[in-house]
C-alpha cells in the first residue's frame, strides 16, 4: 500500500488538489487543467495534460503551493500566463 498524504482547498469556483507520496508531490488545479509535479524530473509545469514539462524555480511543495494560493486569492482566480511567470 502506497504511503500518500491528499489535501484539497476550493476558492473562487477553483479546486487545488495537493498529493503527497513517496515517489514525489503533484498539485492540479481544476477545472483548469493546470498541474504542477516533481515526478520523473525535477519539479516542473504541465499547462495542457500530454503537453512539454516547462522546468519551475521552485524545489518544495510548500513553496509552491504558497505561491498557487497567494496567486489566488491576488487575482481571485489564476491567469495561467502571469502564474507560469511567478513559477519560472
Amino acid at each position: 500500500m502506497k504511503n500518500e498524504t491528499r489535501a484539497q482547498f476550493a476558492k473562487y469556483g477553483k479546486y487545488v488538489h495537493i498529493r503527497e507520496s513517496e515517489r514525489g508531490w503533484a498539485i492540479a488545479i481544476r477545472p483548469d487543467n493546470i498541474f504542477i509535479d516533481n515526478y520523473d524530473k525535477e519539479p516542473h509545469l504541465h499547462v495542457k495534460l500530454k503537453g512539454v514539462h516547462i522546468p519551475i524555480k521552485y524545489k518544495d511543495l510548500e513553496e509552491v503551493g504558497l505561491i498557487i494560493e497567494l496567486h489566488l486569492i491576488k487575482n481571485k482566480g489564476f491567469n495561467k500566463n502571469e502564474l507560469q511567470e511567478e513559477l519560472l
